[in-house]
């Protein structure tokens, strides 16, 4: 397919829907610096200006889709004061987020860093930032709940909520059966951060009335 000379006027924002046009269609095979220039329609050159690099225009990518979903939690989060609330809102708008046809996109990053040392780093990238804000929403849920626990906690729900989207399916409707399985997620989740709270201010009336115990 013959190129168009954009140059100079193409934005990255072009650049980033083409190689998310071909991840989708194509596949992580598909996906080449000279792919998404044909797509575009400029030279191999005039992107490599904005993304150097496969590595670096995966990044990019999938950092951009990250950011769009944490602006989102933001806005939504921002003014609900209760920690465990807010945890709440998030598994709905993570859970919801499993029906969406871009999740796809997702399902490729997975593919390619079982084999691909570049996508593995972009994974980690973007599933980190997303589980060090849960970590820091558990110990707030948790005061006592030491940093690599929460850690724990939080990839243990980022696998169980981003593996649920994996029986939703690219392009179909969610089943009911689906919808069903995702609720569960959500109240097993809150429903162990209401256990966890309640044994923790279990200890706390213990502790105090060992306490007051003493004094007497």
């Amino acid at each position: 397919m013959a190129t168009r000379a954009k140059g100079p006027n193409t934005t990255l924002e072009e650049i980033l829907d083409a190689a998310e046009y071909i991840l989708k269609r194509r596949g992580s095979e598909g996906l080449s610096v000279r792919a998404v220039a044909q797509k575009v329609g400029i030279s191999v050159g005039n992107l490599q200006y904005h993304v150097p690099t496969r590595a670096k225009l995966l990044d990019a990518v999938f950092s951009r889709r990250a950011d769009e979903f944490r602006s989102e939690i933001f806005r939504e989060l921002d003014p609900i004061v209760d920690p465990r609330r807010r945890l709440e809102r998030l598994l709905e708008i993570w859970l919801g987020a499993q029906h969406q046809s871009d999740q796809v996109l997702f399902w490729h990053l997975w593919a390619m860093s079982a084999h691909d040392a570049d996508a593995r780093k972009t994974m980690e990238s973007v599933y980190g930032e997303t589980t060090d804000f849960l970590t820091a929403l558990l110990r707030e849920i948790e005061p006592g709940l030491t940093r690599p626990r929460a850690k724990r906690r939080a990839a243990l729900i980022a696998s169980v909520v981003e593996g649920s989207g994996l029986f939703v399916g690219h392009g179909r409707r969610p089943h009911r059966d689906v919808v069903a399985l995702q609720d569960e997620v959500k109240t097993t989740v809150m429903a162990d951060r209401k256990s966890h709270t309640s044994e923790l201010q279990s200890r706390v009336d213990i502790s105090y009335a060992v306490f007051c115990l003493k004094k007497k």
